[in-house]
């Protein structure tokens, strides 16, 4: 099954459907109230509702991991995310982990709710990604990034997914077909580069 809707033990995140959060466009830099201190500064959206977890407890403290820098939810800007058919209003939080190991996650829909967005940025390290999910991942880049993308798995011919490498993990791009979706044969990887290539920018070089 698909990394990010069950490899990484995200089943909830990716497949979780989107209730509409309004986003607003004003952007404050990461270190202001609400936004958290491990992130480095640069604007981010500042809705209360889509602010990151903490990452300090006794779990993360105990492992040495890397803290998550970026944040899909409040990263990834309305223009960005609308430029792929996806409707930021209908941004929300999805199942965020911060335990031995970090994922944040975001979930967007497309307008006619055929298709649900997921995107898991992670502390995991690219090569236990490999060790977990290498069998199904076909080597690829995106804007010259390493990455793998994951399509067709029996059992998961719904979703298709990009995971991209970062410099504390990995970040991983997931389409899932809605039943809506289903019923119009749509193809979950139709335009999974496009996307993956536009979270690939709000990542940024540095991350």
């Amino acid at each position: 099954m698909i990394a990010g809707c069950v490899l990484v033990a995200l089943a909830a995140s990716a497949c979780s459907s989107s209730s509409g959060t309004a986003v607003p466009e004003t952007s404050v830099p990461s270190g202001s109230s609400g936004a958290p201190a491990s992130q480095s500064a640069r604007p981010t959206l500042t809705d209360a509702k889509l602010q990151p977890p903490s990452q300090d407890n006794k779990y993360t403290q105990s492992t040495g991991r890397q803290k998550v820098v970026f944040d899909p939810c409040t990263w990834i800007g309305a223009a960005d995310i609308e430029s792929v058919g996806l409707r930021s209003e209908s941004r929300r939080r999805g199942p965020d982990l911060v335990a031995e190991y970090t994922y944040l996650t975001c979930i967007f829909r497309n307008p006619d709710n055929t298709m649900s967005l997921n995107v898991d940025s992670g502390n995991i390290s690219w090569d236990e990604n490999l060790r977990k999910n290498g069998a199904w991942l076909q080597s690829t880049t995106v804007n010259g990034r390493q990455a793998g993308l994951v399509r067709g798995q029996p059992g998961g011919e719904d979703a298709c997914q990009v995971h991209m490498q970062s410099k504390v993990g990995v970040v991983i791009v997931g389409n899932l077909v809605l039943s809506l979706g289903k019923a119009q044969n749509l193809d979950p990887c139709a335009n999974i580069m496009e996307i993956a290539s536009v979270v690939e920018k709000s990542i940024g070089k540095e991350n």
